[in-house]
This record gives structure tokens, sequence and C-alpha cells, in this order.
């Protein structure tokens, strides 16, 4: 029987809109395919998620690795606070699932301060209505590693078996489901919310 649904972040609960904040600074589109590569696909980017370099130690390597185009990556850097934008159905969504009785809590990769900083500005209206979250940056473990997941079970008690975790990477899903927990492969609300409802009514 599921009692818990556990959530990733960003794509899921929010838009991870980098694509969209670089046209809001009007940035050139060859500069956008850049930073697609050095900046946010970029290995550097994945250990920020991990945290376990200082975030100062990183932006030195972003810096670096973009030095001819500087002036703009630190106009995006600027304005990381608006990288994310909640879509409009997660508080709801959130809300009819404790509604209905099920605990739910927050399983993502995310950087700390970056974390710390859209908590600040308003970026994860539903925080206040989860039970639990553990996040890439503060326990320096990162999805899909075993390690992250086994870490939410312990420190919140949760049986796997009693777990459905929604998150929009496959592979995110997969070690969920290696160890004992349900999975659904987030492409868009509608799909998921049903999917879930199937694996609710078993």
């Amino acid at each position: 029987m599921i009692k818990n649904v556990v959530f990733d972040i960003g794509n899921v609960l929010v838009d991870f809109r980098w694509h969209a904040l670089m046209n809001d600074l009007q940035l050139a589109e060859e500069t956008q395919k850049i930073f697609e590569q050095t900046v946010f696909g970029s290995h550097w980017w994945g250990e920020l998620d991990h945290g376990i370099y200082e975030e100062t130690e990183i932006l030195k390597n972003f810096r670096e690795d973009n030095k001819e185009h500087l002036d703009e990556f630190n106009l995006v850097w600027d304005n990381r606070d608006k990288l994310v934008e909640p879509y409009a159905y997660s508080v709801d969504w959130i809300v009819q699932l404790k509604k209905a009785g099920l605990k739910v809590y927050l399983l993502s990769n995310y950087p700390r301060e970056v974390f710390a900083l859209h908590t600040e500005c308003g970026g994860f209206p539903f925080l206040d209505k989860v039970d639990g979250k553990v996040v890439s940056g503060f326990v320096k473990m990162m999805k899909p590693n075993a390690d992250i997941y086994e870490h939410l079970l312990k420190e919140y008690s949760l049986c796997a078996d009693e777990c459905v975790f929604i998150d929009d990477r496959e592979e995110n899903v997969t070690s969920a489901q290696a160890l004992g927990m349900k999975g659904i492969v987030f492409k868009s609300y509608e799909q998921a919310r049903e999917e879930l409802k199937v694996l609710l009514e078993n």
C-alpha cells in the first residue's frame, strides 16, 4: 500500500527555465548554445548539485571555461534567482495528496546555495506543505546513486515498498525501483497524476 509520494523538484514541481532566462536577458543564440554546454549541461553544474566543492570554487571554473563570454556569464549568474518558476499545479497537487492522507517528500539534485536562494525568493511555494526533503547539495549525495534514496528512507523511517517516486529522469526512477519503490517517469502533470492515481487505487 502506498503511503508516501516522493517528488523530484526540477521540471516536476518547478520549471527549470535556464533557456527562458537567457532569452529574457537577450543573450545571443550562439552564446546560449555555448552556455548550454559549459554551464547548465556541464560537469561543473553536476558538481554544484553534488555539494562536495564550495560554490566559490565551482564559480572560478565556470568563469575560466567562459572567459570569452564573461560579461554574459556574470549576467546570467547574477540573475540565477530567476532560474525557476513553480508550475501552477504544484501546490494544489501536494495539498490534494495530503488531504487524501498521504505523506509527501522531496528528493532532488539541487545546489545548496541555489536552493537556499530559490527558497528565499519564493521559488518553492510548496515547501511548507511537505513532510520532509532531501536535497543533494546539503547531503553530498546525488541521484541516481542509491545512497541518497537510502538516506531519505532512513531519515524519515520510510518503507521503500510504501513509496512512489516521481522524477523526470528515467535513470533516477530506475534507481528508486531497484530499492523497492514504485516509480513514475514524469512527462506531464496529467500523465503523472493519472499514473499515480492508478498506483494509489491498487
